[in-house]
């Protein structure tokens, strides 16, 4: 868990915290929202996702079900690593 970075705080410090993400050597940086939706989160991470071409932002959220986290949250990775990734294991989601 060390490479991960869990930020628990409001939405008003998501683009500050977020666009030191490059700069770091952490994995993953996973923005903590209890109080959101799964429609609010999806909108959030589309937001981002056109802010910061560099980064690719998801989300989950437990309502959803399967493979999703415990806490509704946002996660920020690498796009070009998260690419990489994706293409060795022959994802084409």
């Amino acid at each position: 868990m060390d490479s991960i970075l869990v930020w628990e705080n409001d939405e008003t410090c998501l683009s500050t915290i977020a666009c030191l993400f490059p700069k770091t050597k952490f994995e993953a940086f996973v923005f903590v929202y209890k109080d959101k939706t799964p429609t609010q989160l999806e909108h959030l991470a589309d937001k981002m996702n056109n802010m910061y071409t560099h980064s690719e932002f998801l989300w989950s959220h437990p309502l959803e079900g399967g493979d999703s986290t415990h806490v509704p949250c946002v996660i920020q990775q690498d796009k070009d690593k998260l690419e990489l990734i994706r293409e060795s294991i022959g994802y084409d989601g």
